[in-house]
């Protein structure tokens, strides 16, 4: 019996739905560019004034901060990149955001010059990278590769990946033509060409 077309089948639908979150989420990004564009054109007055700021902040009647317009601090820190095992560290410099806050005054959205993420529904676009899911399940979508990984440690990669063969330490670069699956052990079970 052969098992690879249901593995394939399942992969198959993985993939539908990492396509219909990613289309789902461009059109959320460009609603709130649209959004932000047009409020700043209705805020332009014909009068030649100038406002400046540090920080904007809307508040809802309550007086709970929902939206704040501001510009980030140069920060570095290590990010855990999902499907990679090590910290990779990451420098971001000043940059203008606009962050948005659900009700209980928790940060649920943040969108900067290069990258949008929505952390309730744990998705992230930038720096050429999509992610969807959490530290132990989800999807990474590069320019090159789709890789998922599940909570089991199970993972699979469609495209280029780097791949050590342990017999001779020796990296070899996989194409975009290829599919790596591995065990939770990080193991090669399969993989084509």
């Amino acid at each position: 019996m052969n098992s690879h077309p249901a593995r394939f089948e399942e992969l198959e639908r993985r993939l539908v739905t990492v396509e219909k979150q990613n289309r789902q989420v461009k059109q959320l990004g460009a609603a709130l560019l649209i959004f932000v564009t047009s409020l700043i054109c209705m805020a332009q007055a014909s009068s030649k004034k100038t406002v400046e700021a540090n920080e904007f902040i809307l508040r809802d009647d309550g007086g709970s901060i929902r939206a704040r317009l501001f510009v980030t601090t140069k920060n570095t820190t290590n990010m855990t990149v999902p499907g990679l095992t090590e910290p990779v560290p990451v420098t971001t410099n000043p940059k203008p955001a606009l962050a948005l806050y659900d009700e209980k005054g928790q940060v649920s959205g943040v969108l900067d010059d290069d990258s949008l993420s929505f952390f309730k529904s744990h998705v992230s676009l930038g720096g050429g990278i999509l992610t969807m899911g959490d530290q132990t399940s989800g999807v990474v979508v590069s320019r090159y590769s789709v890789g998922l990984f599940d909570e089991q440690g199970f993972e699979a990669t469609l495209g280029r990946r780097a791949l050590a063969t342990p017999r001779t330490g020796e990296t070899q670069m996989r194409s975009a033509a290829s599919l790596i699956m591995f065990d939770r052990n990080k193991n090669v079970i399969w993989k084509a060409p």
